[in-house]
């Protein structure tokens, strides 16, 4: 569902701008404790500025269970176990952005990964979520398992680190190679070609409204998930407002995402509304609050009232 909303209200429509997103992780099962690489990549303009927080040591994810349910506790099982990496390289027309961590599990189950984010100019990209399957390693016939953190164990000599990261990486070095051979290929063959007419793409404010309306047809809160509800529109007003004044109120607390507002000179008045929102939100994800069907869809409404009150105004068939 996030994936869904986040797409519609921060990213640029696919067809429109052709930024591509994915994420690989291979192998998809592991034994617990054994390594594996999560890669996330995305296709960007030439001149894009872009900015990427990387996660903690404990990665984001929740445990699927044995009923194929999915849990909403967070879990601390999937953690990193080297640094963070990341490298950019032109495509064509674009660059291509790549991060990498080096993950592993702790425990036996299935877990989701939630998808992490890249902020390009003012929009906000989410990758798609991760499925890792972690197993527990089975015992040998006349051989001893030991813990993992046996520390008298011998290990074998340090190896020569740029032959190491050779062989690790050597597939994505092949790759990065053809790229780079198939984008110079592109860049001679199109080097004459007119240049593409920029396509009209949605407003912010267009993009937030669709968004809140798909929320709605969703109706979360009669299917015992009012807490979700609340958590994504939430989440839709503090995307807006960041994009609208380059801030960024995805972490801050309502007060201080006020007095961030305040400072970019919006009226008392819309932001006694967007405390309102923001502060009705907050009594559901944490105190379980259960407000009525019409108090819902009122806070909706208040969410279109503040993004009609900050957003340009508009005119029709001006030159």
């Amino acid at each position: 569902m996030r994936i869904l909303l986040t797409y519609l209200l921060l990213f640029n429509i696919f067809g429109l701008v052709g930024q591509k997103t994915s994420v690989s992780l291979t192998p998809e099962t592991i034994k617990v404790g054994e390594g594996v690489k999560l890669i996330y990549t995305v296709e960007l303009p030439i001149d894009a500025a872009y900015k990427y927080i990387p996660f903690g040591t404990t990665l984001p994810s929740r445990k699927r269970a044995e009923n194929a349910s999915l849990s909403y506790e967070n879990s601390t099982d999937v953690e990193q176990i080297s640094t963070f990496k990341d490298t950019i390289y032109k495509k064509g027309q674009q660059k291509i952005w790549k991060g990498i961590y080096e993950i592993t599990g702790w425990n036996e189950g299935n877990y989701i990964i939630s998808g992490s984010k890249i902020i390009v100019n003012d929009s906000t990209i989410h990758f798609p979520d991760a499925f890792l399957s972690i197993q527990l390693v089975k015992a040998e016939k006349d051989k001893d398992i030991y813990d993992i953190e046996e520390s008298y164990a011998e290990l074998p000599p340090e190896p020569n680190k740029i032959l190491a990261f050779v062989k690790s990486n050597l597939k994505w070095i092949v790759l990065a190679l053809i790229l780079l051979v198939i984008a110079l290929f592109v860049y001679l063959r199109n080097k004459k070609a007119s240049s593409i007419q920029p396509v009209e793409e949605m407003s912010l404010k267009e993009r937030a409204l669709m968004a809140i309306d798909l929320l709605e047809k969703e109706r979360l809160w009669e299917k015992g998930r009012l807490k979700e509800h609340y958590i994504e529109l939430s989440f839709i007003l503090r995307s807006y407002l960041s994009s609208r004044y380059d801030l960024n109120l995805l972490e801050n607390t309502t007060k201080d995402a006020q007095f961030l507002l305040g400072h970019k000179g919006l009226h008392s008045e819309t932001i006694k509304v967007i405390g309102l929102v923001l502060s009705q939100s907050d009594l559901v994800k944490f105190a379980k609050s259960s407000p009525e069907e019409v108090e819902v869809l009122k806070i909706s409404q208040l969410v279109r009232q503040v993004i009609a009150e900050t957003s340009p105004i508009e005119f029709e068939n001006v030159e």
